[in-house]
């Protein structure tokens, strides 16, 4: 049975997927959105094939889990990525199974497809002008950065990647890929470094019109509010995955989720 204690908004969509899946394969699942009702029924320890399952939001906003943390029995398996440390510590503590689907790299690589789609989305309808041609600069070479790097070229453009790691860099050449040079260059940049890289410094070397598409996580690798003083287009768009293709998403989480309970 499915239970859902909140409306549902786009960026929620990947979770209502997933639990219209755990619900079809016979579990309980709550939607944890704003302040739940965690008091389904249960008269006894469900077994695991059968579980209560409590999908959070990814990411899960700090004043919801501090909500939901002393409701949480071991009746319950809390659901969710990145979920933070003093929240899993306080699980474990309690006996309460947690599964972070974002640690499961098989989970990371998949999604890594529909964060390059939405990114590439986001900076078509940020732009004056085609990607077709376009001269763009991916910052970081992960999972996300060689997959963006990878449908960027299938597209036409002249990328340019930019990574500190040697290994990284090797790969991106082996790729057919440019090393990074200038910031004067570049009509996109797409920053997947959870790291603050686009600094004032850099940022005052940019074209006006450059679009910077940041998908790193909270709080991003961009000064924004430096941007808006430059009148420089800059959006952090994380969670691309639940806003783009939520019911694929779902699916994949679906199944790494299951096979992690067998």
């Amino acid at each position: 049975m499915l239970h859902s204690y909140s409306q549902k908004s786009e960026s929620d969509r990947r979770q209502k997927y997933l639990g219209a899946l755990l619900s079809h394969a016979g579990h309980q699942v709550i939607l944890a959105e704003s302040t739940p009702d965690l008091d389904v029924e249960a008269t006894e320890m469900p077994e695991e094939e059968h579980a209560i399952f409590v999908l959070l939001p990814v990411p899960a906003p700090s004043d919801l889990l501090s909500q939901i943390k002393d409701r949480l029995t071991p009746e319950h398996i809390v659901l969710g990525g990145n979920l933070p440390e003093d929240f899993l510590a306080f699980c474990k503590n309690r006996k309460i199974k947690t599964i972070d689907y974002m640690k499961f790299q098989s989970v990371a690589m998949k999604n890594a497809v529909a964060t390059a789609e939405g990114a590439i989305c986001q900076a078509i309808t940020a732009s004056d002008i085609n990607l077709h041609g376009s001269r763009c600069l991916v910052i970081g070479f992960g999972k996300c950065g060689e997959v963006l790097a990878h449908k960027l070229q299938g597209l036409d453009c002249h990328v340019w990647v930019s990574t500190r790691d040697e290994l990284a860099k090797a790969k991106a050449y082996a790729c057919g890929y440019q090393e990074h040079a200038s910031y004067a260059d570049y009509d996109f940049i797409f920053n997947t470094a959870p790291a603050l890289v686009l600094t004032p410094p850099v940022i005052d070397q940019l074209q006006q019109d450059t679009v910077i598409i940041d998908i790193a996580s909270k709080p991003g690798g961009c000064d924004f509010n430096y941007c808006i003083g430059k009148g420089i287009t800059a959006k952090h768009c994380p969670g691309l995955p639940g806003k783009y293709s939520p019911k694929t998403s779902a699916e994949i989480i679906f199944e790494k989720v299951t096979k992690t309970l067998c």
